[in-house]
């Protein structure tokens, strides 16, 4: 998802951009949190737009929606989060 980000979000525009991805290990569960300052972009949204009949379209978001939990986008003053519990 953070390789998505980079490929993805920083070229849509000319301006300078960061991630920020934090790992924590808590209650027997891997949380990944992955914040940028890119466009909006909600990958569950992508996710449910995925023609089911093509398996390699967005075979990334597909990939971390088959192994995660739970699963939580938010915009949060023009940032995109991304939680996944894994």
């Amino acid at each position: 998802m953070a390789g998505n980000v980079i490929e993805h979000g920083f070229s849509k525009d000319r301006r300078t951009h960061t991630v920020d991805i934090r790992t924590v290990y808590k209650n027997n569960s891997v949380i990944l949190r992955i914040k940028d300052d890119c466009i909006p972009f909600d990958p569950q949204e992508r996710s449910r737009l995925t023609n089911p009949e093509d398996p390699a379209e967005n075979i990334g978001i597909r990939m971390v929606w088959q192994m995660a939990e739970e699963i939580q986008y938010r915009n949060i003053l023009g940032l995109n989060v991304l939680t996944i519990r894994i």
